[in-house]
């Protein structure tokens, strides 16, 4: 295989995690950054420098020293830090003031007496949002331990949000796609969000300080040195308790120094669970982890697929017992739980699992698709499970067209492989043959998820960005964190209040095919926990972009954790 130099996976997920997540609902038109709250700049602006420099507070990422990773111990907290410096590209977003301690009304609601300070009987949750992030033991003042990490003081919490630097390319086919979402709209939604968070929040005193910050690194391909530089550079000039990514899923570098600079972090879809866990206790990601996504695709094959003809395939192939190759890319992020679904396929299937790496390179995916398929085919293949990025389809599907090849196509559930703009560009003879898992939630517009409930709470009119519920859903998650680990704020605190939430947002409970199984626990920093079955219909209208080719859920959307699969499918006529 070719040389990993040129890998146009991180390309290719950057422009699908633009486009879509679970809640996303790019089935609306961007609309431009409306009027300030307040009447004053959404953002304030700081310089147009890059992240270098020197701090603008205190020097050095800690005062005292950064917590061992992967240990139980208790961490070292850092000395207090310095405010954030002046300069560099970072923005300030302003969000409200800080949640109010007891009322009268909250001592009334909480079902009894109460100590002065302290937590009482009762508890608090968030209103005003369709995700029902679980309720906690309500607080009623007191210390809240003042400086307790980096980024944290008695009154506020830094986070950044960070984009990217621009790509000219990937910029295009968002705009083709009506999903690009503008600096001035993403500042004017993280705005927006930051303020329902720190007036609907319980923050023990504090309120959550935004910096909404664009990068300077590559991303096509990502430039890993220049990343752990990047992330050197924000960690000394802001401080940061947390950052997150929400377009990340392949820059495992960035992640790491972050997390060795002890600073809270939240991005890299599909990252292994060792990964997390190497990292404890500062990496999380709101999509799941690939070791899930593998035992649920394993679950699908050995359930309801293995030892039966490939009903769903085209020509002779029809006719014959499955035999599945596994495809996926060679990215050390990947390759563990690609393997990790190849062993659960080879203990149910005694015809085994056809291990089908490809290297992520733009300038030998042609030729790559043209070789692997003719081996798939010789090798008696019938079926194709795509734990891959989103373009891999696109070179593979033309490959399997000219060589009249035309097998089952099955979605492993990740990897907005699932997602109707990208699989629209697949060659439409071969993807008529698709199916499978998707962790994305059924689509809606962005006014009936929480996006848009929040930017009309907020007193915005119209509606935000088509694909603002993205950031929005990451800064909840986050949000949600620093609730869960009550007052004296540390990240082994954080670690604590997060994995020890309750499941929420299941199937079983609410019905709703909007919402996606949020669930975090020991070992597993990664939330969303279940999936959906769908088909691909070549004439159904996609709710994303109104153009025809759409996936179409099963079962009005129910959704599946692990276990829960079904044992057959039955797919309509023609599929």
């Amino acid at each position: 295989m070719a040389s990993h130099a040129r890998r146009y996976l991180p390309f290719a997920a950057f422009v699908a995690v633009q486009l879509v997540v679970v809640l996303l609902a790019p089935s609306r038109p961007a609309v431009s950054a409306g009027p300030a709250l307040g009447g004053s700049s959404p953002v304030g602006t700081g310089s147009t420098a890059a992240t270098g420099g020197a701090a603008g507070g205190t020097a050095g990422a800690t005062g005292g020293g950064t917590a061992a990773l992967g240990t139980g111990g208790p961490a070292t907290v850092p000395g207090a830090s310095a405010a954030p410096g002046s300069g560099g590209s970072g923005s300030a977003v302003t969000g409200g003031g800080a949640v109010p301690s007891a009322t009268a009304s909250a001592v009334a609601s909480s079902g009894g007496a109460r100590s002065r300070t302290g937590f009482g009987p009762g508890t608090f949750c968030v209103k005003g949002v369709i995700e029902h992030a679980p309720c906690v033991r309500r607080w009623y003042g007191g210390s809240n331990g003042g400086a307790t990490w980096q980024g944290v003081t008695a009154k506020t919490i830094t986070v950044i949000m960070y984009r990217p630097q621009d790509n000219a390319a990937v910029d295009a086919i968002l705009r083709a796609t009506g999903t690009y979402i503008p600096p001035a709209d993403e500042q004017a939604m993280l705005n927006v969000a930051a303020r329902f968070i720190n007036s609907h929040y319980q923050l023990y005193g504090r309120t959550i300080h935004y910096i909404w910050m664009h990068g300077t690194c590559a991303i096509a391909p990502p430039d890993d040195a220049c990343f752990r530089t990047e992330a050197d550079k924000i960690n000394a000039k802001y401080h940061p308790f947390a950052l997150f990514y929400d377009a990340d899923t392949a820059e495992s570098a960035f992640m790491d120094e972050l997390s060795r600079k002890g600073v809270v972090n939240w991005g890299g879809w599909g990252f292994n669970d060792s990964f997390d866990q190497s990292l404890r206790p500062y990496h999380y990601d709101l999509f799941m982890s690939g070791d899930v996504q593998a035992q649920l695709a394993g679950e699908f094959w050995c359930s309801a697929l293995a030892g039966r003809k490939a009903v769903y395939a085209g020509g002779v192939l029809r006719t014959q017992v499955r035999k599945v190759a596994v495809v996926y890319p060679n990215a050390n992020t990947v390759t563990a739980a690609a393997k990790h679904l190849e062993a659960i396929i080879n203990k149910c299937d005694p015809k085994g699992a056809l291990d089908a790496p490809y290297s992520s390179n733009t300038s030998t995916a042609a030729s790559q698709s043209t070789a692997d398929t003719a081996r798939e085919k010789t090798a008696g293949v019938t079926s194709i499970i795509w734990m891959s990025d989103p373009i891999a389809p696109a070179y593979g599907t033309v490959a399997q067209n000219e060589q009249n090849w035309q097998p089952e196509e099955i979605l492993a559930g990740g990897g907005l492989v699932d997602y109707d703009p990208l699989a629209q560009t697949y060659n439409a003879n071969a993807w008529k043959h698709a199916f499978g898992l998707s962790d994305l939630a059924n689509a809606s517009p962005v006014t009936a998820v929480d996006a848009g409930k929040i930017w009309r709470e907020e007193g915005r009119s119209g509606a935000p960005n088509s694909s603002a519920n993205l950031l929005t859903t990451y800064a909840l998650a986050v949000a949600n964190g620093i609730q869960a680990a009550g007052p004296v704020l540390t990240p082994l605190k954080y670690e604590a209040g997060l994995l020890s939430l309750p499941g929420y947002d299941a199937w079983s409970q609410w019905h709703n095919p909007l919402l996606a199984y949020i669930k975090y626990g020991p070992q597993d920093y990664t939330g969303i926990s279940d999936v959906r079955l769908v088909y691909w219909d070549p004439n159904a209208v996609s709710n994303y972009n109104h153009k025809r080719g759409a996936y179409v859920p099963l079962h009005g959307g129910q959704r599946y954790q692990v276990g829960q699969l079904p044992h057959s499918i039955s797919l309509p006529a023609g599929v």
